[in-house]
This record gives structure tokens, C-alpha cells and sequence, in this order.
């Protein structure tokens, strides 16, 4: 089971390691969609790196409060923000911002998408239908930024390319549903590992 950038992960491991990888969860995994492809531009890592330095509580909240919870905040959210925030200004801040910068890069030209019909085994895609991740939004055009994240239609379209891969959606959930509702989250989740 691999989330968000672990998600990716997941599915690169299962896609190498196939015979080493009897079933996949992939919850609101990055990567679905092609950013690049649909428009949002390249941005090189030295530019990302100075985004984030820039990062303060605010920014870190407002991104997750709009993306990992759909629009909603619980105070229990704070202690995610604050171990991040932690990080970007503890003593390895600038070699965190640094390493962010180059995940983003290779997350941003790696997309899993055109790679995911070749899984060979059993999946799961769990997707929160209010996720909106779409790496490099906030520096594409607002007209290209209305075309990308819509993870209550990437959920339905990837499933449907890949076979033997079953599909949770969470409606009114965002990118993060196993702390946003985790006794739903696991319910589906070991609803799933029980019928495979």
C-alpha cells in the first residue's frame, strides 16, 4: 500500500517486481493524469527550490486544507502541518527544500499513468473524489490549472485502463481520506484485502 508519492512508488515496485508483489492498494497515488502533457509547464528544480525556502505554517495549511481534507479543517490537522513545518525549518531545512525540489522534478516528468495497464496483479485504487493533486498547478495558466486534479474522473478512468484493479472512491473526501475518515478509509480497505 503506497499513498500519494507512495503511491507511485507502489506501482513502480509492483511494475519491476511483479512476481514479488501479490496485491496493490494505490491510495490517491500521484501520477494519474500527464501534467506536462496537458499543459502545465516545466519547471526546473533550482526554481522549485526557492518555493520551498518560502514555506511558512500558512502555506503548508492552506495547500493541504484545499487538497489532503477538500476544503475543510480540524485543528487534529495541525500536528501534520507542524511536522513538516518542522522539517523545512529544523537544521536540514535547506537539504529538505532542496530534496522536495528534485521529488517534485521527478515526480512532475515520471507520470505512472501510461504504465499502470501493465500491472499483472490484483489493485485497489482508493481515491478521495474532492482530491485535486496536480503537481505544478500553482505555476500553470488558470485556464490549464482548471483542467488538471479532478480525481472524481482520474479514479473512474484508470481503473478502467488497468486490469484486475477494483476502485474506492470517498465522496466529500480529499487526498488524504486515512486521516480525513479512517475508520471509513479501513473499512474498504480491509473490506478488499478479505474478498482478494
Amino acid at each position: 500500500m503506497g499513498h500519494s508519492m507512495g503511491g507511485m512508488i507502489s506501482a513502480r515496485y509492483a511494475l519491476t517486481f511483479p512476481s514479488q508483489t501479490q496485491r496493490l492498494i494505490l491510495v490517491d497515488p500521484l501520477g494519474l493524469e500527464d501534467w506536462q502533457a496537458l499543459g502545465v509547464p516545466y519547471q526546473r528544480p533550482d526554481l522549485t527550490f526557492t518555493t520551498e525556502l518560502a514555506t511558512i505554517y500558512t502555506s503548508i495549511m492552506t495547500y493541504q486544507k484545499s487538497t489532503y481534507y477538500g476544503g475543510t479543517w480540524d485543528p487534529a490537522y495541525d500536528g501534520w502541518v507542524n511536522m513538516l513545518l518542522d522539517v523545512y525549518t529544523g537544521p536540514q531545512g535547506r537539504t529538505f527544500a532542496w530534496d522536495m525540489a528534485l521529488v517534485t522534478d521527478a515526480v512532475f516528468v515520471e507520470p505512472i499513468v501510461y504504465q499502470l495497464p501493465n500491472l499483472t496483479m490484483r489493485s485497489l485504487l482508493v481515491a478521495g473524489n474532492l482530491d485535486n493533486t496536480a503537481i505544478g498547478k500553482a505555476w500553470a495558466p488558470a485556464s490549464v490549472q482548471a483542467l488538471v486534479g479532478h480525481y472524481e474522473v482520474l479514479g473512474k478512468e484508470v481503473a478502467a485502463r488497468v486490469p484486475g484493479m477494483d476502485l474506492v472512491e470517498f465522496e466529500g473526501l480529499g487526498h488524504s481520506p486515512q486521516i480525513q475518515d479512517f475508520e471509513t478509509f479501513w473499512e474498504a480497505v480491509e473490506g478488499w484485502l478479505r474478498e482478494v
